[in-house]
């Protein structure tokens, strides 16, 4: 793998999708099970929004809100910025730094989700590249010391 490598060999799977009309107490248990710590929001196979555990936690717990009162459509981040599969990984890293964001939705040609890119994802493309020789890198990927690939192999 080079440095030219593409975002769909690094992107993690298509993540889960919820309706926007979904309340927030249904989407925090999905959330709960997703290692992403995001959910996708989809209609018709179009990105509409993405919500993750911060906008919960923030908009929603924080405030007081009853999350059984209030709909993913009310908290969700949108514009979403996506990146295509078949852009250089580099050009993701770049976007996810313009934007300030860590989960970055992939899209196929035709602008239907096929994935994602979170920070951790391209930290632990990063180590690999580095072949885990960087502390900094393999904490940031969540990798453990004593194994070259960590628990992500």
């Amino acid at each position: 793998m080079t440095v030219e490598a593409l975002v769909e060999s690094m992107m993690g799977k298509k993540p889960e999708t919820v309706d926007a009309d979904m309340t927030v107490k249904d989407a925090a248990a999905a959330l709960a099970q997703r290692s992403e710590r995001c959910l996708v929001v989809e209609k018709d196979g179009f990105v509409l929004g993405i919500v993750t555990s911060s906008d919960i936690l923030e908009k929603v717990t924080a405030t007081g809100a009853d999350p059984s009162e209030v709909y993913v459509k009310d908290i969700m981040s949108t514009p979403v910025i996506t990146v295509p599969a078949g852009e250089p990984i580099g050009t993701a890293a770049k976007i996810m730094s313009d934007y300030d964001v860590d989960k970055l939705p992939v899209v196929d040609d035709s602008g239907t989700l096929v994935g994602i890119v979170t920070s951790t994802e391209l930290a632990r493309w990063l180590a690999m590249m580095s072949d885990y020789k960087d502390p900094a890198l393999n904490a940031l990927a969540k990798l453990k010391d004593g194994s070259p690939a960590g628990p992500y192999q």
